[in-house]
Parts: structure tokens; C-alpha cells; sequence
């Protein structure tokens, strides 16, 4: 009985350091909120702002996604360039769902430069709270 009752305890604290051995590290507070409504996006980054103000230098990555019907917006280069240039000046990543630019028929290139493509928003979304450890909200 001894012998079993070690094993277990033995079995357990492989367990238990084995995970801690492969849950990311990381030191910084990365974000990422999904949207599909393209004006969304100043009140995002400014949130964006005031958190790295917050977070100091613990502030690290900050993606907005955005999916759905309304992407189409996203062709419009002067009003986008308004967007992209206050994202990039609060180090915020703009993604748009390839999904949503393929069910609309709309080329990427068409795209600001400043916009990147993820294949799918929702799984990117769960990729990176799952593996990243990233805070996200969905609006």
C-alpha cells in the first residue's frame, strides 16, 4: 500500500511540474478584441492606449480582428488611412478574417497595407487564449 501511495505522489509531481514546464510564459498583457464593425476601431485604440499607459512594460501585443459583411469597408483607403495611421502610432495590429474577405469577393490587395489577413477570426481568437494567454473580448 506504501509503495502504491509513492507511486501516486511521485505520478502527481511529474504532473504538476510538467505542466508548469508547458504553460507559456510570458510576462507581458497581450490583447486582442474581435469586431465587425469597422467604426469600432478609434474606441479600441484608444483603449489600446490607455492600457499601455496602465500595463507600462508590461503592455505587449495588441491585435483587433475584424470579420463579417462589413469588412468591405476596408477597401476605402482614405478612410482606413485614418485608422491605420492612429493604430500604428498605438502599436495596435489591425487583422481582417480571410473568410469574410473571400465570401465578399474582395481582392486583398484592395486592402490597406497595414491590414494582415488571419484564416479564421473566431480560431485565431482561441489560438491565442489558448496558447498566448491573451485577454479578448468579442464586440
Amino acid at each position: 500500500m506504501k509503495y502504491k501511495i509513492r507511486i501516486l505522489f511521485i505520478l502527481i509531481i511529474l504532473g504538476v511540474s510538467g505542466f508548469a514546464q508547458t504553460k507559456p510564459e510570458s510576462n507581458k498583457n497581450n490583447y486582442v478584441v474581435l469586431t465587425s464593425k469597422i467604426p469600432q476601431l478609434t474606441p479600441i485604440i484608444l483603449t489600446a492606449e490607455a492600457l499601455e499607459k496602465e500595463d507600462g512594460n508590461k503592455f505587449g501585443d495588441f491585435q483587433i480582428v475584424l470579420y463579417g459583411s462589413n469588412v468591405e469597408g476596408l477597401t476605402n483607403s482614405e478612410k482606413m488611412t485614418s485608422y491605420t495611421t492612429k493604430a500604428e502610432a498605438a502599436g495596435v495590429q489591425i487583422y481582417v478574417c480571410k473568410l469574410s474577405i473571400n465570401h465578399l469577393n474582395i481582392n486583398p490587395k484592395d486592402l490597406h497595407p497595414h491590414i494582415k489577413m488571419v484564416n479564421h477570426a473566431f480560431t485565431h481568437l482561441i489560438q491565442l487564449q489558448k496558447n498566448k494567454n491573451y485577454y479578448s473580448i468579442e464586440l
